[in-house]
């Protein structure tokens, strides 16, 4: 029988208890949330949604009311991704996590991902070259449907900066997938359905047993 509660209602009983009320909301948001680790660091994928999902039930004072259950778990995502990093880089003590890429951070290659065509392999690496900001911030405006104002408040970012950073973004990425691919034909095709390759690679990126 499926539950009808909203998502916050769900917490707040899984906070006092019920298991099954945090399997639903594990159920209904567990394939964004590993899509959003698995496409930067792959082998610490599960075990970071496990802790994001874990950060919910102790995160209650955190969360200030101005935002949904999206932005307030990816809030919650994004700072595990960069407390990880950062303490995979511990002889970095300055290290700007935002501002670095997944390849320049050396996370490794998505190795268990067989994308089915070209066009998302590339499209993918082209995504880990650009700074972690960006390609979060592409992400969740592309693949998860948030607005800029939500990303906003994930990020702790002006909405005008994220608006900037979105358009850099694409273009940054354009200028990536003509640089990393094998031909022109390759790249040709991936930047004029950048749309539709998104979401191929979206639905691939999205369950541990793909590939």
């Amino acid at each position: 029988m499926a539950d009808d509660r909203n998502d916050f209602d769900l917490l707040e009983a899984w906070r006092g208890g019920d298991e099954r009320a945090g399997r639903e909301l594990f159920a209904r948001h567990f394939d964004a949330i590993y899509r959003f680790f698995r496409s930067k660091i792959e082998d610490a994928a599960d075990d970071l949604t496990q802790q994001t999902f874990l950060g919910c039930v102790k995160g209650k004072d955190r969360y200030r009311g101005d935002a949904s259950f999206r932005t307030y778990l990816y809030t919650i995502a994004r700072n595990r991704l960069y407390t990880h990093i950062r303490d995979r880089n511990r002889r970095d003590a300055v290290l700007e996590v935002g501002n670095e890429s997944v390849a320049d951070l050396g996370l490794g290659s998505p190795t268990k991902l067989i994308a089915a065509k070209a066009e998302h392999r590339l499209l993918l690496v082209a995504m880990r070259h650009l700074s972690l900001e960006m390609q979060i911030a592409l992400e969740l405006h592309y693949w998860e449907g948030l607005s800029v104002r939500e990303i906003a408040l994930v990020t702790e970012t002006p909405e005008g900066t994220i608006k900037r950073r979105l358009q850099r973004a694409r273009m940054k990425l354009d200028e990536l997938i003509v640089q990393l691919a094998n031909d022109d034909k390759l790249s040709a095709s991936t930047t004029a359905n950048f749309a539709e390759w998104a979401q191929g690679l979206r639905a691939q990126l999205g369950k541990p047993d793909d590939g």
